[in-house]
C-alpha cells in the first residue's frame, strides 16, 4: 500500500512537472517572432502548383532561447484551408531559413479565393495564386 502512495505522488510530481515545461517552452515561444516566409512557387501540369516556405525565428537576446522554439500544429500554427497541418515545421531554429519545406496545392484546392495563408503565432505568409505567374516568384526561373 506504501508503494501505491509513493507511486501516486511520484506520478503527480511529474505530471506537474511536465506541465510546467510545457508552459515554460510555450512562454519563451511567445517572447519570439517567427515570421513564416513565402519563398516561390513551382507550377506543375494540371493546374497544380508546390509552393515554398520557410521561416525567420527571431529572440530577444534575454529571452533564454539558444536552440530551437516548438510549436505544435494548431492555432499557433496552422494553414489557412484544411487541413491544417501541411508538412510545417513544429521545431524553429533561429535565424532565417529560407526553403524549410514544400506544400503542393490544387489551383482548384484555393476555390476562387486565390491565396492561401501559413499562420505561425500571429504572423503570416501568404501564397497569393493569381500572381503565381510572376517570373519573380517562379521557382524554376533562374536568376541570371
Amino acid at each position: 500500500m506504501r508503494y501505491v502512495y509513493i507511486l501516486t505522488i511520484l506520478s503527480a510530481l511529474l505530471s506537474t512537472t511536465l506541465a510546467w515545461a510545457q508552459k515554460s517552452t510555450a512562454n519563451q515561444a511567445h517572447a519570439c517572432v517567427v515570421v513564416p516566409v513565402f519563398h516561390c512557387v513551382q507550377r506543375l501540369e494540371e493546374g497544380s502548383a508546390i509552393a515554398h516556405f520557410g521561416y525567420d525565428l527571431q529572440c530577444p537576446e534575454d529571452a533564454g532561447i539558444e536552440a530551437e522554439v516548438y510549436i505544435d500544429i494548431g492555432d499557433d500554427n496552422l494553414f489557412s484551408l484544411y487541413p491544417v497541418d501541411r508538412g510545417q515545421p513544429k521545431v524553429f531554429l533561429p535565424g532565417l531559413h529560407i526553403d524549410e519545406f514544400e506544400v503542393e496545392f490544387s489551383i482548384a484546392e484555393v476555390k476562387g479565393g486565390d491565396v492561401i495563408h501559413w499562420s505561425v503565432l500571429g504572423q503570416t505568409a501568404v501564397v497569393d495564386f493569381s500572381k503565381i505567374k510572376d517570373e519573380s516568384l517562379d521557382c524554376s526561373i533562374q536568376p541570371q
